[in-house]
């Protein structure tokens, strides 16, 4: 059984929340009250979830040990997923760095702050070459490599430069 992004956000609600009413996970998740509604029913289909009446007006919804085991095996393949790309993108960032080396440059600058500007350090830390230097500088919105070699200075934009393929 493989659960929908959307199914997982109601099963979260669900096992964070001591008694959630659609409303809330509706809101909690930002999907519309009537989708909210058709995967909790879905998800009471699938077992994910059982509903226990407490009065006319309130149900409270319970994960199911196969809810559980649904909800860790997601979360275990979304890590597993992001791990893989940031090794990518690391590996992609060091080709670019072995490059620019080939080419005489010896100086790099990071500069941005946030996750891309660390996974560009972690690439540089990673290389076992020791034929440049690199530093790091906060301060810009968008995370750029400064290369320098004598004359020559350019900006690289990290973020568009590991959306090309």
């Amino acid at each position: 059984m493989e659960i929908s992004e959307k199914e997982l956000a109601v099963i979260n609600q669900i096992a964070n929340n001591h008694m959630p009413d659609q409303r809330s996970i509706a809101t909690n998740t930002g999907i519309s009250l009537g989708l909210t509604n058709l995967i909790i029913k879905k998800l009471i289909n699938k077992g994910c979830i059982k509903a226990k009446q407490l009065s006319s007006k309130k149900i409270q919804y319970l994960l199911t040990p196969q809810g559980f085991s649904e909800k860790a095996k997601k979360s275990y393949n979304f890590t597993v997923q992001t791990i893989s790309s940031l090794k990518s993108m690391r590996e992609k960032i060091q080709r670019l760095i072995i490059t620019e080396c080939q080419k005489g440059i010896t100086e790099f600058i990071i500069s941005g702050d946030g996750e891309v500007s660390d996974v560009v350090e972690l690439a540089f830390k990673n290389i076992k070459n020791t034929n440049f230097n690199y530093s790091k500088v906060n301060g810009q919105d968008k995370v750029v490599l400064i290369v320098k070699n004598n004359n020559d200075k350019r900006e690289i934009d990290v973020v568009s430069y590991l959306s090309e393929s």
